[in-house]
């Protein structure tokens, strides 16, 4: 990493705290740029300002968001089930690995605005049809029940960034910490079992009840294609 790509992701960190315990318009400019240890004026030649920070800061987290969900659909796997499973096992490490920036992205995203319309417009849509392929084939191949697409696409996708989405619930209310690899380990065997429960067919279900849990879980160890 060249040192002006290091200065602007230390930018890019810092706005992450600052916007995600203050707020973006309870942060300045100034704030940042004392919190980074740079010039001011190097935000706006970088970014062109605050605004210009903050729809880096979440280009790029959804540009990585959008990358794992690719490589998982790319994937090879047994079946759909697992693909799915993989899918949201690789997104759940990667906000893991950005819990901070996966919280203000996350809470952003729930806002109206012209930058989260376009947003919606391109990387929303896009992981929904991400989500479509692996549905669709699995109804078609047998793995799946003929269930409602949309909705277990809004159910499954709701399911997987809740944790982040909803991170002081969590940790307040039920003690747990998104941020820590015991959580994720937890939190995936949950997502297994919801998963065989309501999207796998009969005969897929009585197939998976007789294959010992830890042979089911050959991607779910994070294996890197």
């Amino acid at each position: 990493m060249s040192a002006t790509e290091t200065t602007k992701e230390k930018m890019l960190e810092a706005a992450t705290v600052l916007f995600t315990s203050k707020g973006y318009h309870g942060t300045s400019i100034r704030e940042i740029a004392s919190k980074t240890g740079v010039n001011i004026s190097l935000i706006s030649y970088y970014f062109g300002g605050k605004q210009g920070l903050l729809e880096a800061l979440m280009t790029d987290f959804l540009e990585g968001y959008m990358e794992e969900l690719e490589l998982a659909v790319k994937t090879p796997h047994h079946d759909s089930y697992e693909k799915m499973l993989y899918m949201a096992e690789r997104v759940l490490t990667f906000m893991k690995e950005r819990h901070l920036r996966a919280r203000f992205v996350l809470r952003e995203m729930t806002l109206d605005s012209t930058l989260i319309r376009e947003i919606t417009s391109t990387y929303l849509m896009k992981e929904k049809h991400l989500y479509s392929i692996v549905l669709k084939k699995g109804i078609q191949e047998g793995t799946f029940a003929p269930v409602s697409v949309q909705w277990t696409i809004m159910q499954f996708r709701g399911m997987v960034i809740m944790p982040y989405l909803h991170h002081q619930y969590v940790r307040e209310v039920f003690h747990l910490h998104p941020q820590q690899p015991h959580f994720i380990k937890m939190y995936r065997k949950e997502l297994r079992e919801w998963a065989s429960k309501v999207l796998l067919s009969d005969s897929k279900k009585e197939e998976h009840k007789a294959i010992p849990f830890h042979h089911t879980q050959h991607q779910a160890d994070f294996v890197q294609p």
